[in-house]
């Protein structure tokens, strides 16, 4: 009998079965994923996907950041390992595995080679945790055994011809055909001149053809944005979709663009396989396992520990400038009495503090993976503490770091620039630092800087009245010695600017405000150039082409000639107006007609421009004028409006257009061939205007046939079907009104003839009760016959 133990190294065949499987049975029917190996169980089966084939896991090399959190968590968490697995990031496998080398590198140092790992496999053992372990390479030549699973798997995973297979792919064809017989039945509505609109399904999940997925839209700032938003509106109205073969153009031309793509990922391979970036990296991987400066190899870029500026730029500003003040000029230390002053006067400037102690501040260097490393150390605290006995014991307890228990991260220890400038904590005191108290010892005086050479070295601190005086006297008779000076120096304050009140920095404006407020400038000054027109202008009113017809009206004697200059004023203004403000219909015509009005334009003299105030004064008198004028026509008993229309009726009739004058006249002193040549013009023109206008309409009643065609003939349709069921519907409440009439007398003679039915049945029953007793009667007569018959023979 042969047993089979199920277990060992994973092949690269069961790995393949194993993902198929996973595929189409799930993570929870492990049990019928591992009836596909035969050579594995349940556990196992589960154990390798979650250990290695999962594609979440992280196969990578091991980083300082992971080592480190892994380190500081093991201790927090010891033998958590389920805990501190997806804190890292990597299987519970892995964790321990690191942790253990991590371990060994601790306790044996530089000197571990990756030959003698106590965890290596050799010849003959048996691999405790497979699952964790690459997959073995399949033999050219396989088992029976492992060639009848492989087809058993083959066939089980490709059975897609069963009951649930055919239930789901009659399901998807039921789906199909409806959505294909709504899609039909939409177009013929469409066909037909009916819209249908699509209903907004109820959907839990997001739309992505109808909205943007988790869109946040910007909240409204200080500047208004209508202008942008309408222009992107407009951009998306002409925004037209193109698919990727109607950008790529035709498909030899994509097919060769392809073909180059292709050939330069080639020469970028062939590239690679020459500089031999393969071998580099295993040296690099062979170095960093071996515990040396394998992380120079790697070239890993650590992160850049820059320490936090201590001096702002003001402080920087102030230093060179009392360096540049505290400078005294060599010539005038000469002209200023030579050696003997440099002798007398010691230097002042300041010593840096760096120079006081006497040794030089450097930079510290980071450490590398000897005995500086934090992980190497975390690792040989680790290793201290499992060494370590019981507490029960007594004693002390191995020495290790204090740990940071603060979270699951561990604290960075960034090394800092050390600032020469800031007061040293630890360096000693030097000259003229200030000396701390020591315990024990006796105090001693506050140093000073004696450049200048007036205190005797040695001398008490008390002094006597006639010590002092003494050395006052001294004084006087050395300073009475000294040479006369050469230069005189004074000093001067900066006069100092008075502030005021402290306003808040000008907010610096968005381009698009200024645009804006640029654009309301130049359309308030346009609108204040409109004003600044004439109302007929304004109005943009036709001028006339020939001012001669302004004449001067009849005035009272005496004022002919002030009628005469009103006359010659209104023509002035209205060649300006017409060249200057010309109607917009005419602004918009050819390049010539331009240069003929700027020319035109150009030949009229300007007029005298009034100001604001001066045009409101003038309209103001014309409104009291106007006012006066209505007032009359009220005080008159008129009403103003029929004045005004009477008015401009009268003075129209008194005017015609004669022909051949070529200008208007007036009617009381043209001629009757005149006033015929006028209407016959007037008719000429109304008859031009109404062909214009019958051309016009014809068009637009072209056009909108053109328009409403379809929906004429959907309201012919439509009127016939409303003509149809109105008339079923007339013959429908005939039918009603017969059927209830109908009701009615049924339920009227409807009791007679139930009553009527049933008398007639009662005869029939007494009938029938009569004729079934006769019929008894003669049936007892048969017997009785019969038997005399007998008993008689």
């Amino acid at each position: 009998m042969r047993i089979t133990i199920k277990g060992g190294v994973w092949k690269n065949t069961e790995d393949e079965i194993l993902k198929a499987a996973v595929m189409k049975y799930g993570l929870n029917q492990w049990s019928r994923i591992s009836s596909l190996l035969v050579r594995k169980s349940a556990k196992q089966c589960k154990a390798r996907w979650y250990e290695w084939l999962d594609p979440s896991i992280k196969k990578t090399e091991w980083t300082r950041e992971e080592d480190e959190k892994l380190l500081h968590l093991a201790k927090i968490m010891p033998t958590q390992w389920r805990t501190i697995a997806p804190i890292v990031g990597r299987t519970p496998q892995q964790c321990l595995e690191r942790y253990e080398k991590l371990l060994s590198q601790a306790a044996s140092g530089e000197s571990l080679d990756p030959r003698d790992d106590p965890r290596r496999l050799r010849p003959g053992e048996i691999d405790p945790n497979p699952e964790s372990k690459p997959a073995r390479p399949d033999a050219v030549d396989m088992d029976e055994d492992e060639k009848e699973m492989l087809a058993e798997a083959r066939a089980r995973l490709a059975n897609t011809r069963g009951k649930k297979a055919k239930r789901m792919a009659r399901e998807k064809q039921l789906e199909e055909a409806k959505r294909l017989a709504i899609l039909q039945k939409k177009r013929e509505l469409r066909a037909a001149g009916i819209e249908v609109g699509t209903r907004s399904k109820q959907r839990r999940a997001i739309d992505y053809n109808a909205e943007v997925a988790f869109e946040r839209r910007a909240p409204a700032g200080f500047y208004d944005t209508g202008a942008e938003a309408e222009k992107t509106r407009e951009l998306q109205r002409e925004f037209r979709p193109m698919s990727y073969t109607d950008a790529m153009g035709d498909t030899k031309k994509r097919a060769a663009i392809e073909r180059v793509l292709l050939e330069q990922d080639k020469a970028k391979e062939r590239k690679m396989m020459e500089t031999d970036r393969a071998g580099e990296l295993q040296r690099a991987l062979r170095a960093s396992a071996a515990g040396t400066a394998g992380e120079a190899v790697m070239g890993r870029r650590r992160k850049m520990m820059m320490p936090a500026p201590q001096m702002s730029e003001a402080e920087l500003q102030h230093i060179a400038k009392m360096a540049a003040e505290g400078a005294i000029d060599a010539e005038a230390l000469e002209g200023a009495g030579g050696d003997a002053t440099r002798a007398l006067v010691g230097s002042y400037a300041e010593t840096p503090a760096r120079l006081m102690t006497g040794r030089e501040m450097r930079t510290p260097r980071a450490q590398g993976a000897g005995g500086g490393d934090a992980v190497m150390e975390a690792a040989r605290d680790l290793a201290r503490l499992e060494q370590a006995g019981t507490p029960l014991l007594g004693g002390e307890g191995p020495a290790v770091r204090e740990g940071d228990f603060g979270g699951i991260t561990p604290a960075r220890r960034s090394v800092a620039t050390p600032n020469p400038l800031a007061t040293p904590a630890g360096a000693g005191a030097g000259p003229g630092a200030t000396p701390f108290a020591t315990p024990g010892a006796t105090p001693g005086a506050t140093p000073y800087r004696d450049q200048f050479g007036l205190n005797q070295p040695g001398a008490s601190a008390l002094s006597t009245p006639a010590a002092d005086a003494a050395r006052r006297g001294d004084l006087r008779g050395a300073l009475a010695a000294l040479p006369k000076p050469a230069n005189q120096y004074s000093v001067e304050l900066p006069a100092m600017e008075d502030e005021g009140e402290v306003r808040e920095p000008a907010r610096e404006m968005d381009a698009a405000e200024l645009d804006r407020m640029a654009a309301q400038r130049a359309e308030e000054e346009r609108l204040a150039e409109l004003r600044r027109r004439p109302k007929a202008a304004q109005r943009g009113l036709p001028a006339p082409a020939s001012t001669a017809a302004v004449q001067a009206c009849g005035a009272p004697r005496g004022l002919e000639a002030a009628a005469e200059a009103l006359a010659e004023e209104m023509r002035a203004l209205i060649d300006h107006d017409a060249a200057k403000y010309p109607p917009e219909g005419e602004s918009k015509k050819g390049k010539k007609s331009a240069k003929r009005r700027r020319e035109a334009a150009a030949a009229v003299p300007d007029l005298p421009r009034y100001a604001e105030a001066e045009l409101q004064q003038a309209e103001l008198v014309v409104e009291e004028e106007l006012q006066e004028l209505l007032a009359a026509v009220r005080a008159g008993g008129e009403d103003v409006e029929e004045a005004v229309h009477a008015g401009w009726e009268a003075a129209a009739g008194e005017f015609l257009w004669l022909p051949s004058q070529g200008a208007y006249g007036r009617a009381a002193t043209a001629s009757n061939a005149d006033k015929l040549d006028s209407m016959r013009e007037a008719f000429r023109r109304l008859r031009g205007v109404m062909e214009r206008e019958a051309k016009t309409a014809a068009k637009l009643a072209q056009k909108l046939d053109v328009q409403t065609r379809g929906l004429q003939d959907r309201h012919g349709k439509l009127a016939g079907e409303v003509d149809a069921a109105y008339t079923e519907c007339a013959r429908a409440r005939l039918q009603l009104s017969l059927f209830r009439a109908l009701r009615e007398q049924e339920e009227w003679a409807a009791p007679t003839r139930v009553k009527a039915m049933e008398a007639l049945v009662e005869r029939l029953r007494a009938r029938e009760e009569a004729l079934q007793k006769e019929y008894k009667e003669l049936i007892d007569k048969r017997e009785d016959a019969k038997r005399a018959a007998e008993a008689a023979a």
